[in-house]
């Protein structure tokens, strides 16, 4: 081939590179374009009220004055010098763990239901949802007059079997555990489809292997459904954390934070400082003290995953040694 054809190959070869970036940036300019105003709305919506109210946290305002003042950490320190705002750290604490219980119970029982085949099971899996799409107003309504000392459908069911029927079920020992038993029915559809999927993915031939090794229903569980299950039960978990903690209108229709303050949880201090005291600066040091309990809380339950995703790698238990869990049953 002569210097020529060499010359022409190597142009064609460079106009084509030089096209094809052309092209490439071209299409990064378009999606720059696509995402920007979505970067607008984030940056507006989340982004700068979440650091103007760690602005705030920083200053002391009074809106009827229209004064700012500069107090550092000054609400803090009036908040962790606070007894009620311990006693909201360890309510919210409280209901959290209730939550977290019940709404992992539900998903997890009401996915394994919905594993098996049965006449009518689409429209069972269809159903689920219901729970998801009705508002927390309206759960928290029907839930109330569920538990309704007076005309309560719990006391009708007492008294259909002759038993009491005027139990008041809010009392100031039950009232956490029973918004929380409402909350987690309203939420518990996500998990419910987290876990579901998942349990689909599982591939046959495990469960065939595992019988095979004389396992029983609870040998099959642990040993060959829950490892699939933990990711998305932590998945879950971490988004139930998140939301009990910043509960707010279930509690307050239920109870309205009561009896007394009972269920009195950090988000209603929050609420009482910000919008009924008008405190805007004592109320934003509040909610960073509640992101940085969510923040705890979801590092232990990470913390928790890789500890027993190291005990598993150190026990490197072969196939078919399981001694604890296998009887014959079959």
């Amino acid at each position: 081939m002569s210097e020529t054809a060499v010359s022409l190959n190597r142009r064609d070869e460079g106009g084509r590179h030089v096209a094809l970036q052309r092209a490439q940036a071209s299409e990064q300019r378009f999606a720059y374009l696509l995402t920007l105003p979505v970067a607008i709305v984030l940056v507006a919506v989340v982004i700068f009220p979440v650091l103007y109210s760690l602005y705030m946290s920083f200053f002391s305002i009074n809106e009827l004055t229209q004064t700012n003042r500069f107090i550092g950490l000054g609400n803090y320190v009036d908040a962790v010098g606070a007894g009620e705002t311990w006693l909201g750290v360890l309510r919210t604490f409280i209901y959290v763990f209730y939550l977290t219980i019940f709404s992992g119970v539900i998903a997890l029982l009401g996915a394994l239901v919905l594993n098996e085949k049965f006449r009518g099971r689409g429209v069972a899996t269809a159903l689920v949802i219901l729970p998801w799409a009705v508002s927390l107003y309206a759960a928290a309504v029907i839930w109330r007059y569920m538990y309704s000392q007076q005309f309560g459908m719990f006391n009708a069911l007492l008294g259909a079997f002759g038993l009491k029927s005027d139990v008041d079920f809010l009392t100031p020992t039950t009232v956490l555990p029973l918004i929380a038993l409402a909350h987690a029915w309203e939420y518990s559809p996500l998990g419910i489809y987290f876990v579901l999927a998942t349990l689909q993915f599982i591939p046959q031939d495990l469960y065939n292997l595992a019988r095979t090794d004389r396992l029983n229903l609870w040998g099959r569980f642990r040993h060959v459904t829950l490892p699939y299950l933990k990711v998305p039960m932590l998945i879950f978990l971490i988004l139930v954390t998140a939301e009990g903690s910043k509960a707010f209108e279930i509690a307050y229709f239920i109870s309205g934070g009561g009896p007394g303050t009972s269920s009195f949880t950090l988000v209603f201090l929050l609420y009482r400082e910000t919008f009924v005291n008008l405190n805007l600066s004592y109320g934003a040091a509040l909610s960073w003290v509640l992101l940085l309990l969510v923040m705890i809380c979801t590092l232990g339950y990470f913390w928790a995953l890789l500890r027993s995703q190291r005990n598993e790698a150190a026990e490197d238990i072969p196939h078919g040694v399981i001694a604890q869990d296998v009887w014959v049953s079959e």
